[in-house]
Formats: structure tokens, C-alpha cells, sequence
């Protein structure tokens, strides 16, 4: 579930791992909205043929994460405002859904494993590292719906950070955890350990509308406070 760069792992078939080398590529900034992805670039980058590039490009281009230019290459897409909010409004919704049921889920050790994601998050942010901080963010976002055993729910919403992925590093957004004001994720953190389902959904829909408000502004689009509340 995690978006690692996983080349290296060679018991998986080549298309698996260059799907796996754009999924941790368009989540830590290596391409960004309106680029081209080349095929014969990547497949000299990670050292293999050329078709196994291009199975794993079709896959995102299948999965509507990257869009097909010609023969030859695909783009990052440039979300507008408005796809980039319904993108927003559908991990609002079911990363609730999925903190929700995490919370009644969750082991001491899934919770620990929470809290060592926070951590690699916090150290990015006071590293300035949007890059690694947005995949840290990710990553923890991902490991809850994990929790939630909702195996569909997962693949929908690892799919919309891919989808927003690439802006959110051409966008950065205030990377600072103020002490004295709880990050969203320590009450995410609070609510499995207590059991809490409305803490744990209250919290998670809270750091999503805190990351996405800055990235819609950068956009172009003004959220109104009806959006923000994402009825």
C-alpha cells in the first residue's frame, strides 16, 4: 500500500515495477502537471525494454491518472480547480468512511505504525521536504484505509492521490506543525487508540480540507466556506 520506489525488488515482473516507479513518482514531485513522460527515457532510466514501460503507462492511463499524448509518450494531467475539489470531495467522503471503521479495527500495533508515519511526516516538514512529506502524508492517509479492510475503498482512494499527487508538489501548501495546535494526525492517532470512530473521521476530513485549501487557491479557485465544510 505504501508509495515506496520499489525498483529493486526483482521478484516482481518488470511492468509491476515501473508501475511502481510512477506511482512513487508522481507522488514526490519527480513529474509535475503538463509534463510529457517519454517511454524511451524512463525505459533507459530504470535499465529495461521498452514494454514493460509502456504496459504500466497504459495501466495509468487506464486508471485516468495520466492521460495519452501519441504513440510515444502520455502527460501528467493539469487539474482544474473544479476536478481537483471533486477529487478532494471523494477522499473527504471515504476517508472518513475508512477512519471511521479503522477506528474500531485498529491494533496497538497498527496504532504504533500510525505514529511512526506521523513522525516520518513531521521530519519532512521540518526538513521543508514537500516531496517526502506529501508522500509520508500519503502514506499514512493509505495505511488507514488499509486498516479499514476495505479493499475497493483503498483502491479508489490510493488512485485520487495519484490523481493529485503532482499538484500538490507544484503547489506547496504550509508544511509547518504548529506546536500548541494538534496536527489532524494525532487525533487520528487518538481516535483508534480510544475507539473512536467520529474522532478518528472527524480528524482525517480535517487534514484533508487543511491540505486542500492552499492547493485549490493555487489553482485558481476561491473555496467558499460551503465547500470547505464539504457537506
Amino acid at each position: 500500500m505504501f508509495i515506496n520506489n520499489e525498483e529493486g525488488v526483482r521478484s516482481e515482473s518488470l511492468t509491476l515495477q515501473a508501475y511502481r516507479y510512477f506511482r512513487h513518482a508522481l507522488m514526490s514531485g519527480r513529474f509535475r502537471p503538463g509534463d510529457k513522460i517519454k517511454l524511451k527515457e524512463i525505459a533507459d532510466e530504470l535499465g529495461i525494454s521498452q514494454t514493460p514501460v509502456r504496459e504500466a503507462l497504459g495501466r495509468l492511463v487506464s486508471e485516468q491518472i495520466l492521460s495519452q499524448v501519441d504513440r510515444r509518450s502520455v502527460q501528467v494531467p493539469r487539474l482544474s480547480p473544479e476536478r481537483y475539489t471533486e477529487i478532494r470531495d471523494l477522499c473527504w467522503t471515504l476517508e472518513g468512511q475508512a477512519a471511521s471503521r479503522a477506528a474500531t479495527l485498529a491494533s496497538a500495533s497498527d496504532v504504533q505504525q500510525l505514529k511512526v508515519l506521523h513522525e516520518q511526516y513531521r521530519q519532512a516538514c521540518e526538513a521543508d521536504d514537500q516531496a517526502r512529506a506529501t508522500v509520508a502524508n500519503a502514506n499514512l492517509h493509505l495505511f488507514l484505509c488499509e486498516l479499514a479492510d476495505m479493499p475497493m475503498l483503498s483502491r479508489i482512494v490510493r488512485n485520487l492521490w495519484l490523481q493529485s499527487g503532482p499538484v500538490m508538489n507544484a503547489i506547496a501548501g504550509d508544511l509547518s506543525i504548529t506546536a500548541g495546535s494538534p496536527h489532524p494526525h494525532l487525533d487520528i492517532i487518538r481516535g483508534l487508540e480510544s475507539r473512536d470512530p467520529e474522532l478518528a473521521k472527524k480528524a482525517i476530513q480535517a487534514d484533508i480540507i487543511a491540505l486542500s485549501d492552499p492547493i485549490i487557491r493555487g489553482l485558481g479557485g476561491q473555496p467558499s466556506a460551503e465547500e470547505l465544510a464539504v457537506q
